[in-house]
Order: structure tokens, then sequence, then C-alpha cells
């Protein structure tokens, strides 16, 4: 199992683990890209967690636009093509927030709106390393 955390090991943070391919199988674009990727969330007060499922292309994204931000500020965004987790991760003046939306079971109407801020800056190296591990153990299959 891979994982990928923003925000403190304790405390508030967003967690993602990778624990493999849905459809192990499939090597095709659409469905051999989906990874079963269940999502914490700790926020304020608030607990989440979600049996998500995140695509190989979507955290392959999101780790080409972290990686661009640890180099010269801006933001990155991770959106799923299910809705599971939209979040934009900011980086500017050495400070680095992130904010989102998760939903919970589509047809449950549940969301939850997070903001994680003072993630220390050194935690975006460890999240693209984390991003990059998934990467190699889950590479993008075929073409869309």
């Amino acid at each position: 199992m891979h994982t990928v955390t923003f925000g403190a090991a304790r405390g508030d943070r967003l967690v993602i683990a990778v624990h493999g391919r849905a459809h192990p199988g499939a090597d095709d674009f659409w469905d051999g890209n989906w990874l079963v990727s269940p999502i914490e969330i700790v926020s304020g007060g608030f607990t989440a967690r979600l049996a998500a499922g995140l695509r190989a292309n979507e955290l392959r994204e999101f780790r080409r636009e972290l990686a661009a931000c640890a180099e010269s500020g801006g933001s990155a965004r991770l959106t799923s093509l299910e809705d599971w987790l939209d979040l934009t991760v900011t980086v500017a003046d050495g400070r680095v927030e992130a904010e989102g939306v998760a939903v919970a079971e589509h047809s449950s109407g549940n969301r939850l709106s997070f903001r994680l801020e003072g993630i220390e800056y050194a935690r975006l190296a460890e999240a693209v390393a984390g991003l990059s591990a998934i990467e190699a153990s889950y590479p993008v299959l075929g073409l869309p």
C-alpha cells in the first residue's frame, strides 16, 4: 500500500492510500486506471473516511502540478472523475495550504468542505515522492 499525506501526521490532514487497481485484469485507459484509493480527512473537529476510487492519470497529473508548485509556487489541483475529491494545494511565500471538497457516496448528497493550513513546506517533497511511488507501481495504462 502507498500513502500520500497533506498536513500533519497527527492533527489536520488528508491521506490518500492506494491499495491496488480496482480492475487488475484490465489494461485499457478507462477501466485499467481505476485505483482502490480510500481517503481520510481530519480537519478541525471533523473526520471523514471515504472508500474512494481515484484514477492513475488523475494522480499523475496532480503529481506534475504539485512538483511545479514546489519549484516556483502556484497551485496544484486534484479532481476526480467521480467527484470523490476536489483538492487544491497552494504554495505562496513559503506557505502551503490545501482546501477541498470530499463527497461521500454520490447518492447521499453528503459533502465535506475542508481547509488545511500551515502545512510544512518540506511535506511537499514527501507528497511528490509518495505520488511518484504510486505512479511507479501503478502507471497510467492505455490512451484516452
